[in-house]
């Protein structure tokens, strides 16, 4: 009896899987007329999928969103920022081939969160074009998607902030409910939130993007309508039809993607701006440039730092100029962290040690500085740490050192 039923749930299974794929429903000219969005200045267009609606807006390049113009994004150093963001495809697309992207959600989560809206910008010429697509109802999600399609079809690359996790995937969730097969995971992707964390480190408490806005760019959002409430004005919207609505929600899309563009002209200068060392000297650190990284850290030096800040930075210069090779130049980084007061670091001392025993031929010397933090470790004056840096690890280093062994 068992089987039978498992035959009959297959042959059902079967006939549903081979069932035509369903098109979405035609559409009456009447239909999309009757929606009346024309307060939002926007128009209808109609694809392959159905028909959908886009708000435009023109943007001059000389546009100023806080204290960075528009223009600056034409010029980005795309070879810096794809080291930054380990794409080197981005090294070879022009600027102006780049769309900057961001959507909005209904925000339930999983396979069920919608995208209602998604602004494109594209420099043309000498004007920044933005493009929000809006899903005025669910029923019209397949105009959205088919008019993204096209935005995106001549697309060199993307770029975003936490787009890789958000915007993309809640995108491409949505393509493959509708049977459409996204190219947006082939395309060249800047995603600005990882090199901004990078190379502003510890620079302000919050990398939300009102929050570099804020501190990078000198732009301050006014009368802004808060993420939170940006899935329930849409529901409202979707329900009523009322476009006062969804007219907040237009603009903190706008300025999102305005953002986009001057963060990402922003961060391009900091890569090889002289003002900003620190950065500079994450940057060429990330990007593998020893030489260039090293002499940005001791840049870095010659200001007044934290202390904890001026530590960091004497590690990462020393080990920067081990990596390049300049290894007098990392030699005496460490020693500078071995004047420290209170540093109570292991680190400087092994370093210290593998430098003179194996790059300065100054095998004594770095017998009797492990001997010392051997010392002041057993006495708790240092922190031992983990795998060479173990206590257990440093006492054999000076076994060996003191026995002749040159290992």
């Amino acid at each position: 009896m068992f089987a039978r039923s498992d035959d009959r749930l297959r042959a059902r299974l079967r006939e549903a899987l081979s069932q035509p794929l369903r098109r979405a429903p035609a559409f009456d000219r009447s239909v999309t007329e009757r929606a009346d969005l024309s307060s939002l200045g926007g128009r209808w267009f109609e694809t392959e999928l159905g028909p959908g609606y886009v708000i435009e807006s023109v943007y001059d390049a000389g546009h100023c969103h806080g204290d960075v113009p528009l223009r600056r994004a034409l010029a980005l150093p795309l070879a810096r920022l794809a080291a930054q963001v380990r794409d080197e495809r981005l090294a070879s697309v022009a600027p102006a081939a780049l769309r900057f992207v961001d959507t909005e959600t209904t925000g339930l989560g999983g396979a069920g969160t919608m995208v209602f809206l998604c602004g494109v910008a594209r420099f043309e010429g000498a004007v920044l074009r933005l493009r929000q697509y809006l899903l005025p109802g669910p029923e019209y999600e397949g105009g959205l998607l088919g008019g993204l399609g096209e935005e995106l079809a001549d697309a060199g690359g993307l770029v975003s902030y936490n787009g890789k996790a958000f915007d993309v995937p809640a995108l491409e969730t949505r393509y493959v409910l509708a049977r459409q097969r996204p190219r947006l995971r082939e395309l060249p992707h800047l995603d600005l939130l990882h090199p901004n964390r990078r190379l502003f480190r510890g620079a302000f408490s919050s990398h939300r993007l009102a929050a570099v806005e804020r501190e990078l760019l000198g732009f301050e959002r006014e009368d802004d309508c808060p993420s939170a409430e940006v899935p329930l004005r849409y529901r409202r919207f979707a329900e009523t039809g009322d476009p006062t609505h969804i007219r907040p929600v237009l603009r903190h899309n706008a300025w999102d993607v305005l953002s986009l563009v001057a963060l990402a002209a922003h961060l391009g200068a900091s890569c090889d701006d002289p003002g900003r060392p620190l950065q500079a000297a994450r940057a060429a650190e990330y990007a593998g440039e020893w030489a260039a990284a090293a002499a940005r850290y001791e840049a870095v030096l010659a200001e007044e730092l934290p202390r904890a800040l001026r530590l960091e930075v004497l590690e990462k210069a020393a080990r920067a100029h081990a990596r390049a090779g300049q290894h007098r130049q990392a030699a005496a980084c460490w020693e500078a962290l071995l004047r420290e007061p209170r540093a109570r670091r292991v680190a400087p001392y092994v370093e210290l040690a593998k430098l003179r025993e194996r790059r300065l031929r100054d095998r004594e010397g770095a017998r009797a500085l492990m001997a010392e933090a051997v010392a002041l470790a057993e006495r708790g004056l240092l922190r031992p740490g983990s795998g060479e840096y173990a206590l257990a690890a440093m006492r054999r280093r000076l076994e060996r050192l003191g026995g002749g062994d040159e290992g």
